[in-house]
């Protein structure tokens, strides 16, 4: 059976964005693990060597190192994302990123120099040290910057890359359940005067032969009516809910059929509060005694049996008609089962067959799931 697929609750859906203070962190986060990690290695060198040094020195230099390159890193995003290097003006754009990535190396230099002579005056790290920016580092630094400059481009365009399939591919998930949505507010729309429509003949055939029941009939049409045009409805309720609607009619179809009517409702109470579509059980119902309303019958009897299958809610309608009834071609069955293939896919919807004895059987699956809270 297929899995299901439900309509996002959200209107639109947005794609996880992170905020400056997020970013900042986790931009500095990796940076003090790559400079932790140059430590290691560096100072397990010297070890191996048996040139120790001061530790505490070598941890300033190669924090100070990562720290500043952290902070040009938005400098080396934005020239990528300004100048891209692929496109139909490469050539004019790589003399740029090549300047960018000197110039982010002279500044990269001059900060670290800079912040390792400051730092390098905390007690206990033995003064000034040879930190002072000259030629010759500025040189030695170059390939170095032009590295991590290529690999903050490359980082920064495979990000990009994701980023902009992975909002295309959020796109066309909104704008298929857009799509869903008006469908099935289509169909909801389709099955309201329908339903409407033949309670209305129901009335209109007892106006003149019981007035005071098709008065009667009247108010309860209007309650039901009340619950299912009302607005801003989702396009699932709980079973008790859907139970409750089922009375409002069968109330009314009472006034109709009178003592003939008998219906039966088998539902574990463990199951009051599943899912299922707004408005399932009444075009099911009212298909069911539609087959049963033989005139040769004293009865008009109708079991309606909601069990558990598995991962499945399977909600059974019989009817003790002749059988033979076009039971699955009427536009509230048609339409429900529509609506159930849309809302929760094609492993799911209705199916109808004579019974063994007597009438037919109609049959609604829904995936099993409940009502949070």
């Amino acid at each position: 059976m297929s899995s299901s697929h439900t309509l996002p609750t959200d209107a639109t859906i947005k794609p996880r964005r992170f905020s400056p203070a997020q970013l900042w962190g986790g931009l500095f986060g990796l940076a003090t693990a790559v400079g932790l990690l140059l430590f290691v290695d560096r100072y397990l060198g010297r070890l191996t060597s048996n040139r120790p040094g001061d530790w505490a020195r070598i941890l300033i230099e190669e924090l100070s190192g990562a720290y500043v390159a952290a902070l040009l890193v938005p400098v080396m995003v934005y020239a990528t994302r300004r100048w891209a290097p692929f496109g139909a003006r490469w050539l004019v754009h790589l003399p740029l990123h090549g300047l960018v990535a000197v110039c982010v190396g002279l500044v990269h230099t001059t900060a670290t120099s800079l912040l390792r002579m400051a730092l390098i005056t905390l007690p206990g790290l033995g003064g000034i040290s040879d930190y002072s920016p000259t030629v010759n580092k500025y040189l030695l630094s170059l390939p170095t910057a032009l590295i991590i400059y290529a690999v903050v481009v490359a980082l920064t365009l495979v990000v990009d890359r994701y980023r902009g399939a992975r909002n295309k591919e959020l796109e066309a998930v909104e704008l298929r359940a857009q799509l869903t949505q008006a469908q099935l507010e289509a169909l909801r729309r389709q099955l309201e005067p329908h339903f409407l429509f033949n309670t209305l003949n129901a009335v209109s055939e007892l106006v003149f032969v019981k007035p005071k029941a098709a008065e009667e009939m009247i108010v309860r049409l209007s309650a039901l009516l009340k619950h299912a045009f009302a607005p801003d409805q989702s396009h699932e309720t709980t079973l008790a809910d859907e139970l409750r609607v089922l009375d409002l009619y069968l109330d009314i179809m009472r006034l109709r059929f009178a003592e003939r009517l008998f219906v039966q409702v088998d539902a574990p109470p463990e199951l009051s509060q599943a899912r299922v579509p707004r408005f399932l059980l009444q075009p099911l119902v009212e298909n069911a005694l539609r087959c049963s309303a033989d005139p040769s019958q004293s009865l008009v009897a109708v079991r309606i049996t909601i069990r558990r299958e598995g991962d499945t809610l399977a909600i059974r309608v019989r009817d003790r008609g002749p059988g033979g009834c076009e039971s699955a071609r009427g536009l509230g069955l048609a339409n429900s089962a529509e609506r159930i293939a849309q809302l929760y896919g094609a492993g799911y919807g209705i199916s109808s067959a004579d019974a063994a004895e007597n009438g037919a059987e109609v049959v609604a699956r829904v995936p099993l799931r409940f009502m949070r809270g």
